[in-house]
């Protein structure tokens, strides 16, 4: 059974502080400037888009007395500012009221002491958006672009913040939770453990049901996700560790990650994309066991491990690391975050040799995890070294080996292994921007133009990923800064790329794509220890940081989640609409009619959107503008093979929209014949297919 008790109730509050007007002056000036935020937002475009849909964005203007146009997005009358804080002014009393009175009966305090309590105490975090106004004000005013920007970055998550302050106030005044139980045990109890395997269940049920959704209706793209499917299938077909969109060599020039192919024994069952994004899915959600057993070491309640754990499963980075801001739904290194949750655990445990192993196999997921291993095996070194009872040896030796092997593996890894591959520089040196193009040009420069590099570690950027990552855990990596200090290498490194895709100041790249997946078990490594600090200093505030992290981390979901928690999956305009996406789309329909055309033993060259449903084909090649060196395939036809193209008109970066824009047909040598063009009832094109004839 959960073992952590009910905090003793408060003592009852004094007639003097019962009646304060202080409490009352905190809800009016809370919901006056929640209301002015609220009105910001939705009277502006760039703000009002990181909420809603244009759609959307205009029906709730309009309820509120705004109007914007729906073609333009162009605002036509703002938001009234009556209208929204007399509309916040009525929420606000009817919750206090009922809330307290759910309170008031479990504390046996009084409805009014309650209701003061909550005013003071929850109204105070609607405080918040008036500080941000206060920011994007001066921003304007004193025409700095760095202050606007912060502004923009941190709209949602100061939303978040406020939210889940006021809500947690209340949680920890009604449902108080926390201090160590009498029982020595680390593990948590039976119940605790089945109410957390049925939330790793229900995690992976939908976030398997989303990427499989997106699959079927032609939503994943093949670079970079359905790719790491094709590796397995041609290393098992005698084709090699490679996918022919890396022009056909193997992988490892690309990145030495082969975590995949621990998943080897599950394809053979079933060769198909979605058993990978099930497997990702469901390794992603048994982090969180990891995350329970790591907070019940440390605080001794089932309770705060279980919202630890719960909040691990709510958070969105976690939830980008299963399908990206761009639509790709697997990738090996998501695999790495449950082996290296589970490798500290381990050595937590003092299972020092599985610890060590564990941490092998997450190199094996991407090199990045170098940047966390290392420092996480030289923290340990110290901590061996300083052990109370003396410096425990063993412990030590283990900690500097894997600070030295995370070291060294990656060395190797840039200097060797992906330039004895690739025989260039690694690719990814190209998202550090003006730092350079090469691992040295990179160092160099960040010698010779610190103050470059330290403008990058202090631009709002930083500031939003930042608080982006630290937010969803409610903050608590804080409270042990000697464990967060693991993830400073990688952090900063982060914070220096400069993946352009043109995205809004208000979405940055990270943690949006898989980047800060070494980041996140260090995150709540710390935070579980962040808890246990609360827990040695009072029950009280251990109470409040349990049920602050978890309401933080659905908050944040509510605004940044593309899943069953954020409102992109409820809003009908936008992309990430849960019941468009469960249902089959036109143009899945008629794709069916484009894959009986295709024979497996064709070589096929196809649109990234409908390539990964060719992969399982004698060779599976990329058609776009991209120059590949299978390009020369289209004009130089290898004797004997069977040559098709697949152009799917309809997805998202199409620049085909006819017969006419085909290159192949331009050109007109007679070699390529329009096969099928696929339409729908309408007349609308959706696919073309070309045949090369055979050569006379």
């Amino acid at each position: 059974p959960i073992s952590s008790p009910l905090l003793e109730s408060p003592m009852p509050a004094t007639p003097s502080r019962r009646y304060l007007p202080l409490p009352w002056l905190v809800l009016v000036v809370g919901v006056a400037l929640q209301a002015m935020f609220l009105q910001t937002v939705l009277s502006d475009r760039t703000l009002a888009s990181q909420w809603f849909s244009t759609s959307t964005w205009s029906e709730v203007a309009g309820a509120l007395g705004g109007m914007v146009d729906d073609e333009s997005g162009e605002v036509r009358r703002e938001v009234r500012y009556p209208a929204l804080a007399g509309f916040l002014a009525v929420v606000s009393l009817v919750l206090l009221v009922s809330g307290s009175m759910v309170a008031g009966h479990r504390t046996g305090r009084g409805v009014r002491v309650e209701v003061s309590d909550w005013a003071l105490r929850g109204w105070a975090w609607w405080l918040l958006p008036g500080a941000w106004e206060l920011v994007r004000v001066a921003g304007v005013l004193a025409g700095s672009a760095w202050l606007e920007e912060l502004a923009i970055r941190t709209v949602s998550l100061v939303g978040a913040m406020s939210l889940a302050g006021w809500l947690s106030a209340w949680l920890a005044t009604a449902w108080p939770v926390g201090g160590r139980s009498l029982e020595a045990t680390v593990s948590p109890g039976r119940r605790t453990w089945v109410m957390a395997l049925a939330a790793v269940a229900v995690y992976t049920v939908c976030a398997t049901a989303i990427n499989w959704a997106r699959y079927n209706n032609l939503l994943i793209p093949h670079g970079d996700s359905a790719m790491y499917e094709e590796h397995l299938w041609n290393t098992w077909h005698g084709k090699g560790f490679r996918s022919y969109l890396d022009d056909g060599r193997l992988f490892l020039g690309e990145h030495p990650q082969v975590a995949h192919l621990f998943l080897s024994p599950l394809y053979w069952i079933w060769p198909s994309h979605r058993m990978l994004e099930l497997c990702e899915s469901a390794a992603l959600a048994a982090g969180a066991l990891a995350v329970l057993r790591l907070t019940k070491r440390e605080t001794r309640s089932d309770v705060l491990a279980l919202f630890l754990a719960m909040a691990y499963l709510l958070a969105f980075p976690l939830h980008f690391l299963d399908i990206a801001i761009d639509g790709k739904t697997f990738r090996p290194i998501s695999l790495g975050v449950p082996l290296l949750l589970w490798g500290i655990e381990r050595w937590e445990s003092g299972r020092v040799k599985t610890a060590a192993l564990l941490l092998l196999l997450a190199l094996a997921a991407k090199e990045d995890f170098c940047l966390v291993i290392a420092p996480l095996g030289a923290c340990w070194a110290w901590r061996a070294s300083r052990a109370a009872g003396g410096p425990d040896r063993l412990r030590r030796a283990w900690g500097i080996g894997i600070a030295a092997g995370g070291v060294g593996w990656l060395l190797l890894v840039l200097l060797v292994v992906i330039p004895a591959f690739r025989g260039d520089v690694p690719h990814y040196a190209q998202y550090f921007g003006e730092l350079g193009g090469t691992p040295a040009a990179i160092l160099g420069t960040s010698i010779q133009r610190p103050g470059l590099v330290l403008a990058k570690w202090s631009s709002p950027r930083t500031a939003f990923y930042a608080l982006a990552l630290l937010l969803p855990v409610g903050m608590l990596p804080l409270a042990r800064a000697g464990r967060l200090a693991v993830a400073a290498p990688v952090f900063a490194m982060l914070c220096l790329l400069e993946f352009s895709t043109g995205d809004s100041p208000g979405q940055p790249v990270v943690p949006f794509h898989h980047f800060h997946a070494p980041l996140l078990p260090i995150l709540y490594w710390a935070a579980a220890g962040g808890l246990g600090r609360l827990v040695d200093r009072n029950p009280a505030s251990a109470s409040r940081g349990g049920w602050f992290v978890l309401s933080a981390a659905a908050a944040c979901g509510l605004f940044f989640s593309a899943g069953p928690l954020g409102l992109a999956f409820w809003d009908s305009g936008s992309d990430h609409h849960g019941a468009t996406l469960l249902k089959t789309s036109r143009r899945a329909e008629l794709f069916a009619e484009v894959e009986s055309l295709v024979p497996v033993t064709a070589r096929v060259f196809s649109t990234d959107f409908v390539h990964p449903r060719f992969t399982h084909h004698a060779r599976s090649y990329d058609y776009s503008k991209y120059h590949r060196h299978s390009d020369a395939e289209l004009t130089e036809p290898v004797a004997g093979q069977d040559y098709y193209i697949v152009i799917d008109v309809q997805h998202p970066y199409s620049t085909v929209q006819s017969v006419d824009d085909v290159l192949e047909l331009k050109q007109d040598d007679g070699s390529w014949e329009v096969l099928r063009l696929v339409t729908d009832d309408s007349g609308t094109l959706y696919y073309i297919v070309l045949h090369r004839r055979p050569a006379s």
